[in-house]
């Protein structure tokens, strides 16, 4: 247990400075000189949940669906400019609550006469379109849940509305105000998400009229000037062609994977034939449709064989949201009705701001606490211990930023959980040191068997964390997975750092006199070690 004095000041300068480091730049937020620029920390550059940031919402409504607001200034207008008023009130039908009208037009489609003029008519056919909109919530939720999010929600308002909530995960510099950049695309990204997430109509794949000549049966749709035309043979639905669609990603390029059934691979294999050898110019594609929103082109320069193939697009989002839509689309998610929406709105957590103050100030309690509790307990070992905790903390920080996780309330404290495993564990070490050497061994013997005797259940309890944190991570989502990958980062960090522990403990204490008194040991003959 020697080393030379040299050596153990040279590697734990090397520790501390690097501890340091590593927690100013995690934790620490500041101005730069000359007051233009600004340092926004790892921490607060990483994302946060949406009940410490807020939500974006919209609210989706059918064709025929409007707003009491829009309706009560309708009526108002009609009534000034033309004193019809009383008409336009007839051509509309309060929601249960009157928070919406829906047009009688809208209710007749649900009647066997096509009208809405009797209540009972009317009754029935709020019925029916409740109905709808309840099984396009349910489909909704299914697309937003495969994007992976955090935290979201889906529900049916008043029988004939949609409300979707996504989370921003904006950071806290974006959150605070420091980094304007970062919340602009933040919101981009919500806004573009829920609007892609939210197209109803039939998924269809089509091409112009010139490049799929032997398909005369096909149905056409005018797409301003041009006319396209589904690409299918007419005994082929897309449900029959594509089995999935998937999010991809390799070497900082991102697409979506359309994968095919076999009959699907047969159907593409002949279309991109044709589409690969017409001389028309910009002919040489398959465009994606949702409804008659145009989604995704893939070219087709050449023959597709195989049993799946790649779209690639600009970035991550886009790739997660077109997936997402496609792959719902393509096997029964796609949405009876057609919905809009005015406006996504931001909505900043009511508690935001002070649940984060309050969490921050919680893990710096418990940390100081750990710390004292150490000192008081294991003199100069307990300062050794509080480096290493406060490496922990920084390292965990750092690695939850770079693989990208969400930092929700309940992960801060499965954080606080690792970091209480990684204290316990160190401790339970101690214990079992001070046992030994109390029983009259030396001091390096005393290390050797307290580390040995806990070796099994340090590393029974890390694996079990361990699977734990995989299985939420990969089975779980939104929060769980989450959750699952601090908790995975967290007790990695636990057991690694558990060892380094005892190595810095090696260092900084072969130099001491008293080894024992360094350690807050006590023995009443001293032995030097050999």
């Amino acid at each position: 247990m020697q080393m030379g004095k040299i050596k153990s000041a040279i590697i734990t300068a090397i520790v501390v400075l690097a501890t340091a480091a590593l927690f100013l730049f995690g934790v620490v937020s500041c101005e730069l000189p000359g007051g233009v620029n600004r340092y926004n920390s790892i921490l607060s550059n990483v994302h946060l949940g949406s009940e410490l940031t807020g939500d974006a919402y919209a609210t989706l409504l059918p064709e025929g669906v409007i707003t009491a607001e829009e309706y009560d200034f309708t009526v108002a207008d009609e009534d000034d400019k033309t004193g019809k008023a009383d008409e336009y009130r007839e051509t509309y039908v309060p929601s249960g609550s009157g928070a919406y009208y829906v047009d009688r037009d809208t209710l007749g489609s649900y009647t066997d006469d096509g009208t809405a003029d009797t209540d009972a008519e009317v009754e029935s056919a709020l019925a029916a379109l409740a109905e709808e909109v309840e099984k396009d919530a349910a489909k909704l939720a299914e697309r937003f849940a495969s994007r992976n999010y955090t935290s979201y929600s889906v529900s049916a308002a008043d029988g004939c509305a949609i409300r979707v909530n996504v989370p921003t995960n904006f950071t806290y510099a974006a959150y605070s105000g420091n980094d304007n950049s970062s919340l602009t695309d933040s919101l981009s990204e919500v806004s573009t998400a829920i609007n892609y997430l939210t197209l109803g109509g039939e998924l269809t794949l089509r091409n112009n009229e010139y490049g799929i000549r032997d398909n005369v049966s096909a149905v056409q749709s005018a797409e301003g000037s041009t006319v396209t035309r589904n690409i299918l043979k007419p005994s082929l639905s897309v449900s029959d062609v594509i089995s999935s669609a998937s999010y991809y990603a390799a070497g900082g390029s991102y697409a979506v994977r359309i994968n095919l059934t076999s009959a699907g691979r047969d159907e593409i294999s002949r279309v991109t034939a044709i589409i690969a050898d017409t001389e028309q110019v910009g002919d040489q594609y398959i465009r994606f449709y949702v409804g008659e929103t145009p989604v995704i082109n893939l070219t087709c320069d050449s023959q597709i064989t195989e049993g799946s193939f790649f779209i690639q697009v600009s970035d991550e989002e886009t790739a997660r949201n077109y997936a997402s839509l496609l792959n719902s689309a393509a096997n029964g998610g796609d949405l009876s009705l057609i919905y809009s929406y005015d406006e996504v709105v931001y909505g900043s957590a009511v508690s935001g701001v002070n649940s984060a103050m309050f969490l921050a100030i919680a893990v710096l309690v418990i940390f100081v606490a750990l710390a004292a509790f150490a000192i008081a307990r294991y003199r100069r070992l307990g300062l050794v211990f509080s480096l290493i905790a406060l490496l922990f903390c920084s390292a965990v920080i750092a690695v939850i930023y770079l693989v990208g996780t969400t930092l929700t309330t309940l992960g801060v404290f499965t954080a606080l959980l690792t970091l209480a495993v990684f204290a316990g564990t160190n401790f339970w070490s101690y214990e079992a040191i001070r046992k030994e050497s109390e029983a009259g061994r030396t001091l390096q013997a005393s290390v050797k068997l307290g580390y040995k005797k806990t070796l099994t259940g340090i590393l029974e309890l890390h694996i079990v964390l361990l699977v734990i944190s995989v299985m939420l991570a990969l089975i779980g989502v939104g929060e769980v997975a989450a959750c699952g990958m601090v908790l995975l980062i967290g007790i990695l960090a636990s057991y690694l750092l558990h060892w380094f522990t005892r190595f810095m403990w090696y260092v900084t204490m072969s130099p001491a006199r008293d080894k024992y008194k360094f350690c807050g040991f006590s023995r009443e003959a001293f032995e030097e070690d050999d």
